[in-house]
């Protein structure tokens, strides 16, 4: 049997555009464009081994190895919490069809993160809104961001130069008022140019924001395709990456009188409340 490692969501757009246009996004973007930020990515690796000095660690230093730990860690429950979820609606379905050859679901077998409890209602839904996926559409998506901010804030944040502390406010290039009336705008150049420049260290994580967030627009326009009315519901509960979004989309439904009927479309009528 071959096994099928491309992404799924290239299948779709290789249907929806044309065969030409196809192979010029895999030549500018799948080939070139993410091989060149994931290169952009790794420059705050080397400015802190590199271009500051070899001293003991700083307070920033371990506050953020901690955070980069911990966000693996929610990464790794939230791709593992989507495994066990289609494993559950893979066996549910199947048992539904009468095929007795699918193994039975089993939660013990894995990781105790993702031993949700699952219900006939989630699988017939068609994807996972339990456990981080309650509180965030994406929650792998939304680490995997975190982590790249998190490693371009080392040299940032570092005590050392160059960082982000004694470069962001050159107080001696702030100009005076009479500069600023004689001279207006060119007076703020030297400002801005200084201020720029470590800003420009967060370029490639901005990048790979903005990708993310037009990444996820498309392969949510896909969910949306498949499971029209569920999917709009947990659109309008659950926010796309930040939790604070889901906690907002919650008081507006409440305040709109719908909360309780949009939650029994992604939750499944009370399961949410039994979970919490």
């Amino acid at each position: 049997m071959i096994r099928q490692d491309e992404d799924y969501r290239w299948a779709v757009l290789r249907s929806k555009v044309p065969a030409w246009f196809f192979q010029v996004i895999n030549l500018t973007f799948i080939a070139a464009t993410q091989n060149v930020l994931l290169l952009l990515l790794s420059f705050p690796i080397k400015t802190a081994s590199t271009f500051q000095p070899h001293t003991p660690l700083a307070k920033s230093d371990y506050v953020l190895a901690v955070l980069a730990l911990v966000d693996l860690a929610f990464e790794f429950t939230a791709d593992n919490q989507q495994w066990a979820f289609h494993q559950y609606k893979h066996a549910y379905l199947a048992a539904e069809k009468g095929k007795s050859k699918v193994e039975t679901y089993d939660k013990r077998k894995h990781w105790l993160g993702a031993r949700l409890n699952f219900t006939p209602s989630d699988a017939k839904r068609g994807f996972v809104t339990r456990g981080l996926w309650a509180y965030s559409r994406h929650p792998n998506f939304l680490c995997e961001q975190t982590f790249w901010w998190i490693i371009t804030l080392f040299p940032l944040l570092s005590p050392l130069k160059p960082d982000l502390i004694s470069t962001s406010f050159p107080l001696h290039l702030i100009p005076a008022f009479s500069d600023i009336l004689h001279n207006f705008p060119y007076a703020f150049y030297p400002l801005l140019s200084h201020l720029f420049q470590p800003l420009a260290d967060l370029a490639p994580a901005l990048a790979l924001s903005l990708l993310f967030y037009s990444s996820t627009l498309f392969t949510e326009s896909i969910s949306a395709g498949k499971y029209p009315k569920e999917y709009k519901a947990y659109q309008e509960r659950v926010g796309m990456f930040s939790p604070l979004r889901t906690w907002e989309k919650g008081l507006v439904l409440a305040w709109r009188g719908r909360k309780k009927e949009t939650d029994d479309v992604v939750w499944g009528e009370g399961d949410k409340e039994k979970e919490e």
